[in-house]
């Protein structure tokens, strides 16, 4: 397999019969920085995204030298799906030491959610899908797969640093992205503003605590099983097929972890659109995740209990900030509860849990 560093983009287009194809702006609602390209041909839309180190701040947070989506990317593009669909076609390097990776676009599919008639909370039926589909691609061996790709061709996994994905949002690294001239270190400011005037102080201190240090979650998390994750599910992420699958987009965080990682963050970055409580998804998850077999799922999660402790620690460490801007708000999740009252839950929770395991 040539390595994305060294092909250039030309032959990356040219395989794919856009060499001369003129591309058109795409915008996205993505905060990452990374920039978007449509090239359309003969009816086919295909969408090429530009990430680098000198306008994506996620790359640069989370320590992303090698681009682990362009690495990503052109391992299922040269060895074909390891169980888990996504629309890449490949990446190139670019002049400025970055990436673009091609894929096909989804756009139709990202939107094809059902939801309930004047919201945009998802059916309950939808929902459960989702979480369906959320274990299925944890009890896949996909992460196995391009390991294995990788490996063989003399290359090293560039997973997503677990402390710089567990303190990406915290208010410390707000202040650093505000301090760099970031926008969107103000934004993630205001909330924890929020946060702190509605949240418990023994959560708020929580918060600030493994925001400065995070290596006592790292270590209750490394006691349980790590797993293949995408890193940053969310229903914008989530492409729902014709055929009643999923293609799942922007790997930009995908790492190895236990799944209290991303089953807290995909509860709190989803809780306007998710129709069930937290407690109901992580109760749907396991459900999913026992149906394929009790022993292979007792291997994939350890700890049942330990598992939904982390799980939220992470969502609040993760998302607090969420929750502080929709208190404040006076916003009601799609779930039905009032955001205040969803925050003093996950304050509650966190803390508890803290208690217990850290």
């Amino acid at each position: 397999m040539t390595d994305w560093r060294e092909r250039p983009l030309d032959d990356l287009l040219a395989q794919h019969g856009l060499d001369g194809v003129p591309d058109a702006p795409f915008p996205t609602d993505g905060w990452s920085g990374a920039t978007f390209r449509l090239l359309e041909r003969d009816g086919r839309r295909f969408v090429l995204k530009h990430s680098a180190a000198s306008h994506d701040w996620i790359v640069r947070a989370t320590r992303d030298e090698g681009i682990r989506e362009a690495w990503l990317a052109a391992t299922l593009a040269a060895d074909g799906d390891p169980g888990v669909a996504t629309p890449y076609l490949g990446a190139a390097a670019t002049p400025d030491g970055g990436a673009a990776i091609l894929m096909r676009d989804l756009t139709d599919q990202l939107g094809a959610w059902r939801r309930q008639p004047g919201s945009g909370v998802l059916e309950p039926a939808e929902a459960a899908a989702l979480i369906e589909r959320i274990a299925a691609l944890h009890a896949s061996t996909w992460s196995d797969a391009v390991v294995t790709a990788t490996v063989r061709s003399g290359g090293t996994p560039p997973w997503c640093p677990l402390p710089e994905r567990l303190t990406l949002l915290t208010p410390r690294s707000a202040a650093g992205y505000a301090a760099d001239g970031n926008p969107v270190g103000e934004i993630f400011l205001r909330g924890w503003a929020g946060f702190e005037r509605f949240a418990p102080p023994a959560a708020v201190a929580l918060v600030d605590r493994l925001g400065r240090d995070p290596s006592p979650l790292v270590a209750a998390l490394a006691a349980l099983p790590s797993v293949g994750l995408h890193g940053d599910i969310k229903l914008a992420n989530v492409a729902r097929l014709d055929d009643d699958h999923v293609a799942w987009i922007d790997w930009q965080m995908t790492l190895q972890a236990p799944v209290a990682v991303e089953l807290g963050w995909c509860i709190v970055t989803n809780s306007a659109e998710l129709p069930f409580t937290p407690d109901e998804v992580m109760a749907r998850y396991r459900a999913s995740a026992e149906s394929a077999g009790a022993d292979d799922a007792e291997r994939r999660l350890g700890d049942w209990d330990v598992q939904c402790d982390l799980a939220w620690i992470v969502g609040l460490l993760l998302r607090g900030w969420r929750k502080g801007a929709d208190t404040a708000a006076g916003l009601t999740l799609g779930s039905g509860v009032a955001a205040g009252d969803d925050l003093a839950w996950w304050a509650e929770r966190a803390v508890a849990a803290a208690g217990r395991r850290l």
